[in-house]
């Protein structure tokens, strides 16, 4: 989307902010009663649906010019990952036992990372293919790539439909677990997930405001600091991103080695280190190696996050639970991207010592956030029943 808005429709770079904060307001908003929707009729008819969504929003985006109306689309486009992405990571929890969780986790962000690998390589190379073979003008090509996303999300239904099990949510390790008697949406659901997690809720949302900060930007702004194309942008991420997404497989079983909660305090000291030190020696091999290794933290901390607040409930309520952290997610990253577009603007800024360059604040800001969750990490952090004793008392 920023590609497109910026070099194929010419439009003012604050229309890319805001379509990604629309998208992130709707999913970040609905990944609760979805969540929750999940727990009441099962996972199947979301992981199908959800994808679903996205192929249609995905075919119809280069046929639309008017800004207004691609934002129409991405706030449709969140609805459908607000479906998909607590349902996938419920089922996980529904099917796995506990010891198995992180490495479970793991596996599944394989997948998820590979795809982010392949994704703006396949991205620019559809454009670029577009561009020479189909004549289209620069400008043009930008939109083809917005059909193979298409193909790929009904593809994704296909094999949801043939390949995940459907039924309602079951745990055979709390087989007697009570289940929510409520039907539909419960407002009360989400209010109590507020008050159980609050420190849960608190570091999703302070690190993925960062994550908003830079989200809608961080393509645009690498691309013209070092004067690279779209294409040799997708390159650059291709084989650091395919080598994180190897190493998932051992690295996200730490949690089941080491402890879930170390391993979580491990990943995101990592991401943080990692990402100030790509700031502060800027330049293509060092953007790969502290950028390998801010994935590496996050295969590290992810999994076993994951495996802890899904472990911290009933199966019954374990999408309300996900679904709720989904959404502190969600409006961390609306957040940051709803002010990415006034700080990306800023001019150079001199701090003391310290030069940020034109476009730079929103980078930085992300930084300090990032310093914040590994705190938040250090302090707040708890195993499943510490949390329960604590809730408790």
């Amino acid at each position: 989307m920023p590609v497109y808005i910026k070099d194929g429709l010419h439009l003012d770079p604050r229309w890319i902010g805001l379509c990604a904060t629309m998208f992130l307001l709707v999913e970040g908003l609905m990944k609760s009663p979805f969540g929750i929707l999940g727990d009441r009729v099962g996972r199947k008819v979301l992981i199908m649906s959800g994808p679903a969504v996205s192929a249609v929003t995905a075919f119809l985006t280069p046929l639309v010019h008017h800004p207004f109306g691609l934002v129409g689309l991405r706030i449709v486009d969140g609805l459908g990952a607000a479906a998909l992405w607590p349902a996938c990571f419920s089922l996980i929890g529904d099917r796995v036992p506990e010891k198995n969780r992180s490495s479970a986790m793991s596996m599944f962000n394989v997948a998820y990372i590979s795809g982010v690998a392949l994704g703006p390589y396949v991205g620019g190379r559809v454009n670029d293919w577009a561009h020479e073979h189909l004549h289209l003008t620069l400008a043009g090509s930008k939109s083809a790539s917005f059909y193979a996303a298409s193909v790929l999300f009904a593809i994704t239904v296909i094999v949801a439909a043939a390949l995940v099990p459907g039924g309602r949510p079951q745990d055979t390790e709390h087989a007697h677990a009570p289940q929510s008697e409520d039907g539909g949406f419960n407002l009360r659901d989400i209010k109590r997930m507020l008050v159980r997690i609050p420190a849960t809720l608190l570091m999703a949302f302070v690190t993925f405001c960062g994550i908003g900060l830079v989200m809608a930007y961080v393509k645009v702004f690498v691309t013209g600091q070092f004067h690279i194309s779209e294409t040799a942008f997708g390159s650059l991420l291709l084989v650091p991103a395919l080598a994180i997404a190897a190493l998932s497989i051992p690295l996200g079983t730490m949690g089941d080695r080491i402890g879930k909660v170390l391993a979580v305090r491990i990943g995101v000291g990592i991401c943080a280190v990692s990402y100030w030190a790509a700031m502060a020696f800027a330049s293509i091999p060092t953007l790969l190696v502290f950028g390998t290794l801010i994935g590496i933290g996050f295969v590290i901390a992810f999994p076993s996050w994951m495996a802890i607040i899904s472990s911290d409930c009933e199966p019954g309520q374990r999408g309300a639970v996900i679904g709720a952290v989904g959404t502190a997610q969600g409006l961390g990253a609306l957040f940051g991207a709803a002010v990415s577009g006034t700080l990306y603007n800023i001019q150079a800024l001199q701090l003391g010592p310290i030069t940020i360059p034109h476009n730079g604040v929103p980078f930085v800001g992300c930084g300090v956030l990032l310093a914040c969750s590994f705190v938040l990490a250090l302090t707040t952090v708890k195993t499943p029943s510490q949390t329960a004793e604590s809730v408790a008392r």
